[in-house]
């Protein structure tokens, strides 16, 4: 069923998939201006170590954190980069 070796993505790729395919996707069906306003959130691996790229996207508005919200150091790490 196919190649099951899927890497995440890096935030240059991420932002540029909101920039390129989703933002314009919006704006054809719902206007430019609710497209500029929605708010895109990664929901790749985030971790501690490359929270501060994702986040320094201007395309990715947030990310949905998930196994590393389970380990404490990492957690801190994702939220101070955001904060930042």
């Amino acid at each position: 069923m196919g190649d099951r070796n899927w890497k995440p993505s890096t935030a240059a790729g991420a932002a540029a998939v909101v920039a390129d395919i989703i933002r314009p996707a919006l704006a054809d069906l719902f206007g430019e201006g609710f497209s500029s306003s929605v708010r895109v959130l990664y929901g790749g691996s985030v971790t501690g170590e490359n929270a501060v790229e994702f986040f320094g996207e201007e395309e990715i508005d947030g990310a949905l954190v998930g196994g590393a919200s389970l380990k404490v150091a990492d957690f801190v790490k994702i939220v101070q980069s955001a904060a930042a």
